[in-house]
């Protein structure tokens, strides 16, 4: 590969890998937070899989591994502290394009949620994540994490829901600091199925907001299945908005409760 000599080439390359890093590990928990925390003493088990059909068009180079064709499972388990407190983990495995299945890293994530009691107008909540996660298994685990505050509405049969993320990376050389907000809004039908869209973005570092072709964002359409209320069953396809965002992603989220 020429190694480009004009330093504004350099800088871009340097934008391309940042960027196209960012939204590693999101993408292997695909999912906009509604803010009710888990029952006392009760349980979710949930399994994401999210398979990317194709890639970023332009950057990552090709030392960073290929994101198409990767299917990403993830196991999450949640169970309910208290009325107001859940405790979660996450296993990250991935499959990668060589048929060669990967353990990408683990999560532990406590969450509060304001308490019913405060009759606030809107529910709200606040997950920190934290673990440990990599890329591929050619490279060394780093410590990352999440701060995500929840706020969602019902108006009748309209749910909305913002996620307003600040991810971080604490160490290697992504190391950083930056906003990935999310947003969800669902019209439910008839009590048994939801239609709605999902998007997802990652903006850059808090040091220097990328411009709109260095970002991601993320859009697609997607259904909730309210079968039983032991069941979460929810699915949709994104759509990459900007050519450094993974162009087409399918999403399936499948989650079993117990103890309710």
């Amino acid at each position: 590969m020429r190694i480009p000599k004009n330093k504004t080439q350099v800088f871009l390359i340097i934008s391309l890998l940042f960027s196209s890093n960012v939204c590693a590990q999101a993408e292997s928990e695909i999912q906009v937070y509604a803010s009710p925390t888990a029952q006392k003493n009760s349980s979710l088990f949930e399994l994401h899989s999210n398979y990317t059909f194709e890639g970023p068009r332009y950057g990552p180079l090709p030392v960073e591994p290929d994101a198409s064709k990767t299917l990403n499972l993830s196991l999450e388990f949640t169970h309910g502290i208290t009325n107001n407190f859940e405790l979660g983990f996450y296993i990250f495995t991935a499959l990668k394009p060589n048929g060669e299945y990967q353990y990408m890293g683990s999560h532990i994530r406590p969450r509060i949620a304001v308490p019913a009691s405060w009759h606030w107008p809107v529910g709200a909540s606040l997950s920190v994540e934290f673990g440990i996660f990599r890329q591929d298994k050619s490279r060394p685990f780093y410590w990352e994490g999440e701060i995500r505050p929840i706020v969602d509405k019902s108006f009748g049969n309209l749910y909305l829901s913002l996620n307003p993320n600040v991810e971080f990376i604490l160490t290697g050389y992504l190391k950083h600091w930056g906003l990935s907000p999310q947003f969800k809004t669902v019209y439910t039908i008839k009590q048994k199925f939801g239609l709605g869209f999902e998007y997802y973005a990652s903006l850059g570092n808090f040091n220097e907001i990328e411009s709109l072709s260095q970002e991601e964002h993320l859009l697609g359409p997607m259904i909730d299945l309210y079968i039983d209320p032991k069941w979460e069953i929810n699915a949709g396809y994104l759509f990459g908005l900007t050519n450094i965002s993974n162009q087409q992603i399918l999403k399936v989220v499948l989650g079993r409760r117990i103890g309710l």
